[in-house]
């Protein structure tokens, strides 16, 4: 399955729903002009990770090596601070990521077998994708945590996963967003470890959390 198809697919049939001043995905996902605010979209941005500064380039993937999401969260407030639109899809319940992002509504999606209206099934990879897209419709400057890559292999095949990962990350780079993905890098083997980082910037040590 294509997910990218997927989702611009269910982008265009959403378009056509309620087309919210579009005419087009390409228009709708590649904005042109200033924001509503006046405000131009940036290309860079520069924050603390641990005890340096790290420079994150619009239109990347940018995987995270922790055990947990702490070092990505603070990250994820970070670019919230700054004006950036963000959505977490996470293994974390909505109440729990609520707690440990204090003073923010937080977007989310929860990965979760549970049958749920904000809930996705970790086995339907086209439901992410189609989340993230329509997220991502006429945004600017958007992050995007995902989280639970291991989760997800536990419910697909990893060729899958990393097609899927690959695919998303071509709605990021097309609508100039920054997908955030912590990891524990023990978790998988290191070849396919060495696959997702064929197009993904590390932040931390791939080999120490």
């Amino acid at each position: 399955m294509n997910f990218l198809k997927v989702g611009f697919l269910y982008i265009y049939h959403n378009l056509h729903k309620d087309p919210g001043g579009y005419t087009s995905v390409e228009e709708a996902l590649f904005p042109v002009g200033p924001l509503s605010d006046g405000t131009m979209s940036i290309q860079t941005a520069n924050f603390s990770v641990g005890e340096h500064d790290f420079l994150f380039d619009y239109g990347r993937v940018y995987l995270v090596c922790e055990k947990r999401m702490d070092k990505t969260l603070r990250i994820l407030q970070d670019f919230d601070y700054s004006g950036a639109t963000t959505l977490c899809v996470t293994r974390l319940h909505p109440d729990l990521l609520q707690e440990r992002m204090p003073g923010k509504c937080v977007e989310s999606a929860w990965l979760s077998e549970r049958v749920g209206t904000a809930n996705i099934h970790p086995n339907q990879l086209h439901r992410i994708a189609q989340r993230i897209g329509t997220f991502l419709i006429g945004k600017r400057n958007a992050v995007v945590l995902l989280d639970g890559i291991e989760y997800l292999c536990l419910f697909n095949d990893f060729v899958k996963v990393q097609m899927f990962v690959e695919q998303v990350n071509d709605l990021i780079m097309a609508s100039k967003a920054i997908m955030l993905i912590p990891l524990d890098p023990v978790s998988l083997d290191q070849r396919s470890l060495a696959r997702l980082r064929r197009y993904a910037e590390v932040v931390g040590s791939p080999y120490h959390s």
